[in-house]
């Protein structure tokens, strides 16, 4: 039976580790283990955790959740979920679960996290993933989603898919996850990045919701987009020609009063994404030459806070 590990509880890790669950208690075909800590953790252990979407609401209960990975056994996956800050002393944390064939899916926003899972994690096997998702964590132990239309790709680039990837890709459909394993599951990250970096740049640096921006703020917000669409044509990497207005399409369809998580950081006084999503286009663009002078200038900016 395989054992199927979720760390970080947050709204993305929440709700794809309920769905895992609630098909593993049906199925009886997985061990799915949370990581997770604090008052989440203790409302999780007692009550369970609980999704609510506009159509769907249920409560699971994992196999078994714990913030002491020495407590768990070693996993065949684990789903990174936790923020990408906390990326690196995550995977310390979950040495205790890794074999040498546990797989790695990160679901970090970033466009280069599984190359930085791969660093610190050489002799695994690292996926790539990356979610669409309007979901939020409201208070401990209850996930809320915005609206049922979430999607999820993953995997590795390259055509056929592995026979693991296949496994994955029908346990998770078979949990009622929309999954998709694409050739070029790569070009999608960056898809996703190209959206997810504009938007939280531009709602942290303006301190706006989406729709502020987008009504107030539209041409800020096509140079965001297009700056990150020149490095990553630069870097030489594969990107649709429409790119710049399906992102910016997609940024229009957001409820207008949503705002970006980084966003949500910052008007909290917590650790933000900054360097992940924004400070990432900076440096990479210094490294090889060319300029973008957006993202220069709201990266300086959001510095000092």
């Amino acid at each position: 039976m395989l054992n199927i590990c979720i760390s970080g509880l947050g709204a993305v890790g929440g709700y794809y580790g309920a769905m895992l669950c609630k098909w593993a208690q049906e199925s009886g075909e997985a061990n799915i283990y949370f990581i997770a800590r604090g008052e989440n953790l203790k409302v999780i252990n007692e009550q369970g955790l609980h999704i609510i979407t506009p159509t769907r609401e249920f409560t699971v209960h994992p196999t078994a959740a714990s913030d002491h990975p020495n407590e768990l056994p070693v996993m065949d996956m684990i789903i990174l979920t936790t923020k990408s800050y906390d990326l690196k002393d995550n995977i310390k944390q979950l040495q205790p679960l890794l074999k040498d064939s546990t797989i790695l899916l990160p679901l970090q926003n970033g466009a280069d996290i599984a190359e930085q899972v791969k660093e610190l994690l050489p002799h695994n096997e690292v996926w790539m993933g990356c979610t669409y998702i309007s979901s939020r964590r409201n208070e401990p132990g209850i996930i809320t989603l915005e609206a049922d239309r979430e999607l999820l790709y993953m995997g590795k680039d390259g055509f056929p898919k592995t026979h693991e990837e296949q496994i994955y890709n029908k346990i998770f459909e078979k949990a009622g996850i929309n999954v998709f394993n694409p050739e070029d599951v790569s070009m999608y990250i960056r898809k996703k990045y190209m959206m997810i970096s504009a938007t939280a740049t531009a709602t942290s640096y303006y301190n706006a919701t989406v729709g502020e921006v987008i009504s107030q703020h539209p041409t800020e917000m096509h140079k965001l987009l297009e700056e990150v669409y020149d490095l990553f044509v630069q870097m030489g990497l594969k990107m649709p020609s429409d790119s710049i207005e399906s992102a910016y399409r997609k940024q229009t369809l957001m409820p207008a009063h949503s705002t970006s998580s980084m966003h949500t950081d910052f008007q909290n006084g917590n650790k933000t994404e900054l360097e992940n999503l924004t400070g990432y286009v900076v440096h990479t663009a210094k490294e090889i030459g060319i300029e973008v002078p957006v993202y220069e200038m709201m990266y300086e900016k959001l510095k000092q806070n």
